[in-house]
This record gives C-alpha cells, structure tokens and sequence, in this order.
C-alpha cells in the first residue's frame, strides 16, 4: 500500500560556505500490506528522513511517496495532516504522550481526531492488549517509561490504522520493556505494516520480516526474512544447516544411531547436546529456528514478489482532523501555569488597554439617549423642570433690503391641560412657577457664595407632599413668602432690610420666620423655609475667596438654578400678581421699532407739543383684556384707538389736577366744597391704580404700612374711573418716528374707544403702547421703516392659551424606567405642534448636553482611531505572549502534528489559550470600565453636569469583541507561521 519512488532529501547549508547534505539520494522502495520493516543505519544514514517522508511528517526534495496509488505530489500541508490522520499510527521514542491528559484521554484523542466518538470499551481493550488494565484514569506523570511506550502504542492502534511508523520505539527503555514492545509490535505486523528505524541490528534480525539498511543517504542492502527447511535424516533426526534435531520422546533405532555419529564425526567444532527444555528453546530463538523446525534466515527482496493492488480512489479518501475543543481548552489552559508572573503581566497590560478601549468606545460609539439617562440617573435631583417654546421667525432689514433671516426658539406659557398631561405621568406633586427679574432686600452681599436674586416665583398646591419639607407655615396670602434654605442662609448672613431700610438681625435661619424681607420694590413676610437640599461643598470656597473665581461662579450659579436653591414660594393669587408682572409669555412683538409720537387730549383738556410722548409703541390689539367705552363696542375699526391704563390713568390724572385747581376746595362760609373732595379722592385713586401700591395710615393720619394693590380692588378703581370719564371724548394722536426721534409722517388722529386692563402692570412696552386696527398699524409701519437704516420684523403662528400663566413645570423625578423615557421623549423631540410650540426639559444640565453631544460626534472618529491604536497594542501583548506560549508547546504541537492534527486544531490550541486571556481581560476590563466611568461621570457630574460615559451593553460587546477579534489576530499570526513549519521540525525540538 506504501511505495516510494526516487526520494532524495537535500539540506541547505545555513551559509554560503556550508555544504549542502544529501539524506536521502533516490530511494525507491516498495512495501507489502503488512509485516514488520526494519530501517538501519548509523546516525546521519537516513532512516528517520525516509520515515518521516514516509509519515508525512518531512516532505522531500524530489520524488514522491504513493498511498494507495495516490502521489504525494500534489499533497497539500494539510494533505500530508489528513493522511498521518487516516492511515499512520506514529510511535516515539520518547513516548510523546499529553501530560495533561489522562490515560484515556491520551488513547481517545486519536480517535476524536478522526471525528469519532470517544469508545471506552475499545481503549479498555486496546488497554488490556499492552497490559495496562484498568490504567485509563491514570495521569501520565504516574507511569514508567515501558507503560508509556505502551499508551502511544495504543494511542496509534485505536484508530485502526493501516501503518504503523515507531521512531526509535525502545531507545529509552531497557532490554526486557524493549522486547516486551517489540513482541507487541510484531503481534500488529500480522495484519499492518509496521515500519521500525532501530540501531539494534539482532532485534531487528529478531523481529523483523523485512530489514532495509541505508547508509549515506542510499540502500545499502534491503533483505527479507525467509524459512530454509530442515532435511530428514531418519525418521526421528533432521538437520538444519548445521543443526541436528532429534524429536522428543523420539525411540531412536540403530540407522538413527549412525547418522548422529557422521553428525559429530563430520563437526570441526564442540559439540554441546541439550535435552532441558528451556535450553532447547534458547538455543532455537537463538538459531532462528521456528517451531516446525525450519531456519529462518534473509535474503535479498524481490520487489517484484511484492503484491501490488490496484486500488480505487475511495481507498485511498483522507480523513480531516477534528481536535474536540475540549482538548484544545485542556491544551491552552494548561501552559498558563506555566508562567504565571508573565500571564498576569499580560492580563494586566491588556485590561488597561481595554479600560482604556471601553471609555473611548462610550465616546465612540457614543449615544445620546444613553448619556441622557445616565445623566438623570447619576444626579441627585428629586425635581425635573420643563418649559415651553415656540417658533419665532425674525427677519432683519438694512435700508428696506432683507439682510437675515432665521427662527427661534422663545419660551410660552403652559396650558391647563398640559399640566394634566404632566401630572398623569408624574403625579399630582407638580407645581409651576413664573420666572422673575427681582431681587432680596440685602444690607451687603458679603461674598460670591450669596445669590440674592428671585429668577423664579412658585406656588405649591395644596396636597403637595413638597409642602412638608416646609418649616413655619406655607404662606396663603398677599404679601407673604416662603424661601428656601439656601436664600434663608443667604438672609442671615447678608442680612434681610425692608422697604424703610430696617434690617432684621438674626442668627439662624429660623429666625427668619415671621420677618419682613424686601423683595423687589415690596414688603414680604416669611412665613416659611422650604428645604431646598445641601449645597455641593465644593462650592464653599466662594465664602471665602479674595479673588473672584469666575468659572466657579459659573458653575455655582447653574447648579443653583438647576434645583430650587433660588426659587421662592407664594400663594396663588400671589403668584397670579407676579405672572401678570414678569411674564412676557406669547407676546410676539417688534422690539422698539414701532415707535411713534403721540399725544393724547380730550374735549376737556388739551396737550401742547411738549406733552407728547416720544416713545409710545403702536401695536396690534388681541381684544384680551380691553374694556370698550359703552355696552355696545365689541371690536376695532380703523381710525379708533384703544389706550393703555396706564396712558388713561395720566389722562385722568391731568383732567382731574386741572379740575382741582380750578375749584375752590371751600365755599364762601368756610365749608367743604364736596364736589373737591370727589376729585381729590379720584385724584388718590389714580394713583393707586398707577402705583400699584395702598398706602394705609394711622388714625393720626400718619403712614403705617403699605400692600400691594389685589386684583379686586384694581378692576374696581378701573371700572369706577371708567363710568366717570368714558363720556369724555378722548383722542390720541400718532406720528410715526425714527430711532432719532424725529417723526417721519403726518399726526392722525384716533379715537379712544377703549382700554386694555393690565393688572399690576410693569411692563414698559405694554406700558406705552397704543393699539389701533392691522391696517392702520401696516400704514404706520410702512412710512417708518423705509426711513429706518436697520430694522427687524418678527412672525409666529403661536397663541398663548387664556389660561396659562406657568414658564416653568416642576415635576418629581422618581428615576424609574417609565419616566426617563419620558423624559427622553421630550429632549429628544425636534417637532412642534400644531401651534408652532412644544414642550421642552429646562435645565443647564440640558444646555451641557446638548453641546456634549455635538462636541463628542464631532470627535468620535477621533476616540476611534485612538481605540484603534490601543486594540493593536493588546495585539502585539497577545501575539508576544501566544508566540512565547508556542515556543514552549514545541512539544504538544509536534505530538498533535504526528498524530495527525491539522493546523487549525493547532490554532483552536492556542486561541482556546489567547481567548481564555481575552476573556479574563474582557472581564477584569467590563468590571473596570464600569467603575472608571462611575468615577468619571461622578466628576464630570459636578464639572458638566452630564454623565459622559455610559457603559451599556454596546460598549461591553465592543469590549467583547475586540477581545475575541484581539485573540484571533494575536493567535493567527504566531501559528500561521508555527504551522507554516514541517511537523518534522516539532518534533525535532522534542
């Protein structure tokens, strides 16, 4: 079944000088079936090159090798693998067997290469065969070097192979367990071909059934065993050569007699006569003489006495490798014993670069929604805040030419079903606020650590579980305030003044309560604190600090308005007072270039030039909040006005000084003129509808306190003024002007038909502004912007709703799933309604975010390339470590490659190893990475407020699979070159 033809092995020399060596110089040879072939030789013969060649394990210079009719030329490495894996059993003579394998385990891997199933009844018996019953659990480490030789000798016999191939098989062992492994071989020659390289020359005499001894690389002689049979001399006595045999219990007669004495006459030598039995046989085994008496001696082969077959191409089919992956796990996992110092520099090396890799890959891959979550997550805000926006168009003009277009984002007001909407999915503990431009009274701001402005006015509903983090009482009517604990601190060390600048010293916040504390341009008592929750201590230092520390301001100041440090409570109706004070909401407007001269007179007082009023606006009327002249006017036409209260309230107040000093406040006997005291009291009651204010005094008449004016007692001042002078005939004139002032256009003349009611209003723009009709505004807008060298105009299609009066929604954050996916819901969405608004998250921690996620998209590829760069480093650590590895499992791979292993079961040796690590320092760096982005989103919580690396699971599966894409790189790249390489050379560096 095995030929070769015209085989030479030729050497290189390693340099130019050397001589190259010929192992092999055209050997052909051609081997039967079966039987037993010793190759002889001294050292350098080139035995163990033709066995190799033979095996697969070598591939020669020129020539071939034919199995089964099928050439080796056009054998692939993987070929040569597949056939040493279905027809070649190998045997070493330093047994080669798997230390970390069992016993069974070293047998069965024969067999699971071939892909069969691992048959414990065949190695048990295979086991029994060489003498080593109940063996199979054993370790290697536990046998002598005889019982070794025997668990390769079954190792090769399990699969049944057709040739068996021993190196040297009883080089290392002594005489008894070298014959015990030749009488085992010999035994497998009768139905395999068993080829042996041995030096010993009577084993081989001893055993073997065919001798072929080389000598430079050539045959030198090639000799088969064969029977010379012996010759009958009598009945009982033959003769072998020079041999005599008697037959036992043999009754010699007298011819028998004769021919042993010509037998001893005829000998030149002793003689020596044996009858023991064990004699006989020694001498026999020694003679070569079997058991029917013939002489076994050898002659010259004739290949052409060889049987040849003709074989079909199925005969001579190879079967691939397959390592079971347990094994290659067993394999790789047991050399990271080995050099445990290396292994844990390896794996610490790695984890960081992968740590490394993980908090890059959050910023790669990074993900807004994840970011976003985290952000809300990490933070220790009970409240989230939302405000309302809409699109405004804004388009500028230079000389009549549009220079710039763009749109904008400007903040509304809430409607009443937006806050039910809000509180179905975050309950009824929402409150809304109003935002304010005021500030506390305060005798000094003794440092940057004390904020003494009011941005935000709130009321907490009834029910409200917020109300009882409230120390004192929450305050229920005008003029009362709670503050939070910040602003009470603030308070006591800057110390609150009220309107008459007395100033209450108090030495803990508690004893604020029920003191009067300026805010704006009133008098407030605190009635309450509201726990606003600890300061961040980082901040302290602004106590403190002589030079002002302006990015720390910054901050302080966004973390304070992002909680409810700087937020003040007040009741409902307080809080109405304050909306219809500061809240510009939905009051799309044209900024001052409206702007017009206008006086206005009526048919009993007449203004002069110099009572015109250079900056009145002119705008458009929404009919909300105007009270017509008579029962019967309901809309505007053109030609008609509707005034400000504020301009009415200085109309009345001229007509009623110019009453006053022209009406004698007595008549002629002493007495109060009536009529006087009506016009003074009128004359007061203008200017508590200006001021906003009631001054109450004492009985004395001595001014006592003073109060805001209620919302009652202004609509009633204004309706009475209203039925006194709506039959006056009142006008307003308009001029157009320029932003110099100078009119542009002719004076018309309206007719005051009505006023808007502006409650508290403080305002300036609402203050000034006179309302005519939409054509008779684009006729005074036309004549004055051609004159104006820059100028904008603004459009939106959003309607502030009746009954909104909230900038601000404060709702409980729960940080449950359900909520911060709304909460994403809203931040993310980019689309308006139908009225050109939507709901929006306020916050400066929404502000942080946003330009997190532009700076961080613009820079991914960045900590890309960057993370690129450190996968490559733990590449090279990885391919250093499985390169060393391979260096040292010379050993394993030259048995795997002998056995015949495949190069891809020696990859899934070593990735099993590679992956192994890959995967403690995929574990080690999740583990890592995790706590690494917890710290830095920690820090980067308070210095951005946003948690930057978010840690999910995208970013472990890239850890993952860098990990894995890292180990089979490193692996490849070592063992494409370690398979690249003979197996021969393996096991050389056995």
């Amino acid at each position: 079944m095995l030929e070769v033809k015209n085989l030479s092995k030729i050497y290189k020399a390693k340099n130019k000088d050397g001589v190259d060596t010929k192992a092999l110089d055209g050997v052909s040879l051609s081997f039967a079936e079966k039987g037993m072939v010793f190759l002889l030789g001294k050292s350098g013969s080139g035995k163990s090159t033709l066995l190799n060649i033979c095996g697969g394990l070598d591939s020669p210079s020129g020539g071939e090798v034919i199995v089964k009719g099928r050439s080796s030329k056009d054998f692939s490495q993987t070929d040569f693998d597949s056939y040493r894996n279905t027809f070649v059993g190998f045997i070493f003579q330093e047994y080669n067997i798997l230390s970390e394998f069992s016993v069974e385990d070293n047998i069965a891997l024969a067999l699971e290469l071939q892909g069969k199933p691992k048959d414990k009844n065949a190695i048990n018996d295979l086991l029994e065969q060489v003498d080593l019953t109940g063996f199979a659990k054993r370790k290697p480490n536990t046998l002598s070097g005889g019982q070794k030789q025997r668990i390769a000798i079954a190792r090769a016999l399990i699969k049944s192979p057709e040739i068996i191939m021993a190196d040297e098989p009883t080089g290392a062992l002594d005489s008894a367990t070298g014959k015990q492994v030749f009488d085992t071989l010999k035994k497998l020659s009768r139905d395999k071909l068993v080829l042996v390289v041995s030096h010993d020359r009577d084993f081989a005499e001893q055993y073997g059934d065919r001798i072929i001894e080389l000598k430079d690389g050539k045959i030198l002689s090639d000799v088969s065993k064969t029977a010379r049979p012996n010759t009958s001399v009598s009945k009982n006595v033959s003769t072998v050569g020079d041999v005599l045999c008697i037959k036992r219990n043999a009754e010699l007669g007298e011819q028998d007699f004769e021919e042993i004495k010509a037998f001893l006459k005829a000998s030149k030598s002793d003689v020596i006569i044996a009858n023991n039995e064990n004699d006989v046989a020694k001498f026999k085994k020694a003679s070569r003489i079997n058991d029917e008496g013939a002489k076994e001696i050898f002659v010259d082969t004739n290949g052409d006495k060889i049987e040849k077959k003709n074989y079909k191409p199925e005969d001579s089919r190879f079967i691939r490798s397959k390592l079971p992956m347990r094994h290659a796990v067993k394999i790789g996992a047991s050399s990271l014993k080995s050099k445990p110092f290396r292994l844990a520099l390896t794996i610490i090396l790695c984890a960081v670069s992968f740590v490394l890799f993980g908090l890059l890959s959050t910023l790669s891959f990074y993900n807004s929604e994840s970011s976003f979550k985290q952000t809300l997550l990490d933070s220790d805000r009970e409240y989230v805040a939302f405000d309302k926006q809409y699109l405004l168009t804004e388009k500028g003009y230079e000389y009549g030419e549009e220079l710039y277009e763009f749109d904008r984002l400007e903040n509304g007001v809430f409607s009443s079903d937006e806050i039910t909407s809000l509180k179905s999915d975050f309950g009824n503990d929402v409150f809304g606020g109003v935002n304010t431009t005021v500030e506390y009274g305060v005798r000094s701001k003794t440092s940057n650590y004390w904020y003494t402005s009011i941005p935000m006015v709130a009321h907490i509903p009834q029910g409200n579980s917020l109300r009882d983090k409230v120390r004192g009482e929450y305050p229920e009517n005008d003029g009362e305030i709670c503050i939070s604990s910040y602003s009470a601190e603030m308070l006591v060390a800057c110390i609150p003044v009220n309107s008459e600048g007395s100033q209450s010293n108090v030495s803990s916040p508690d004893e604020l309560i029920g003191k009067y504390v300026r805010v704006g341009n009133r008098d407030y008592k605190i009635t309450g604190i509201l726990d606003s929750g600890s300061i961040d201590p980082k901040f302290d230092s602004l106590k403190t600090d002589t030079e002002q520390n302006f990015a720390l301001m910054s901050e302080f100041d966004a973390y304070l308005n992002d909680g409810l440090h700087l937020v003040a409570f007040v009741s409902e109706r307080e809080l109405l007072n304050v909306a219809k004070n500061f809240s510009n909401a939905g009051f799309a407007y044209f900024g001052d270039e409206r702007r017009a001269f206008a006086h206005i007179f009526s048919n009993e007082l007449i203004y002069t030039n110099d009572d015109l009023h250079p900056n009145a606006s002119y705008d458009k009327l929404t009919n909300e909040g105007v009270i017509y002249f008579g029962a019967t006017k309901t809309a505007l036409s053109d030609g008609e006005a509707v005034i400000s209260a504020k301009h009415f309230a200085e109309h009345i107040s001229a007509i009623l000084q110019n009453r006053m000093q022209s009406m004698p406040p007595h008549d002629d006997k002493g007495n109060i003129n009536p009529e006087y005291i009506k016009v003074n009291e009128l004359f007061d009651k203008v200017n508590t509808l200006s001021s906003g204010i009631v001054f109450e005094y004492d009985e004395n008449g001595s001014h006592k306190s003073e109060r805001p004016l209620t919302e009652a007692e202004y609509n009633s001042i204004l309706a009475e003024l209203i039925d006194e002078f709506e039959n006056i005939e009142m006008t307003v004139g308009l001029a157009p002007s320029n932003n110099q002032n100078v009119t542009v256009g002719e004076m018309k003349n309206y007719n005051v038909v009505g006023i808007v009611s502006d409650y508290v209003v403080n305002d300036y723009t609402k203050e000034t502004s006179i309302y005519i009709s939409e054509s008779e505004l684009n006729r005074l807008w036309d004549a004055q912007k051609v004159t104006l060298e820059h100028y904008t105009e603004v459009t939106t299609n959003y309607v502030a709703p009746k009954d909104g009066i909230y900038n601000i929604l404060f709702a409980p954050f729960a940080k449950s799933q359900e909520q911060t996916e709304i909460l994403w819901g809203i931040y993310s969405n980019e689309l308006l309604d139908n009225n050109s608004s939507k709901i929006s998250l306020s916050g400066y921690y929404v502000n942080n975010l946003r330009g997190i996620d532009t700076l961080v998209k613009d820079l991914s590829k960045i900590f890309l390339y960057v993370g690129l760069v450190l996968a490559v480093f733990a590449m090279l650590l990885f391919s250093n470590f499985i390169a060393i590895s391979i260096s040292q499992k010379k050993k394993e791979i030259g048995i795997l490659r002998a056995v015949g292993a495949r190069g891809i079961d020696v990859f899934k040796i070593f990735f099993s190893e590679s992956f192994f690590i890959a995967m403690i320092c995929a574990l080690i760096s999740t583990v890592g990475s995790i706590v690494v982005c917890g710290i830095l989103n920690k820090t980067l919580a308070s210095e951005l407020g946003a948690s930057l690396f978010v840690f999910g699971i995208p970013s472990f599966l890239v850890i993952v699979a860098i990990a894995t894409l890292t180990a089979v790189i490193a692996t490849f790249l070592p063992v494409w070159s370690a398979a690249k390489k003979k197996p021969v050379d393996s096991i050389r560096a056995i």
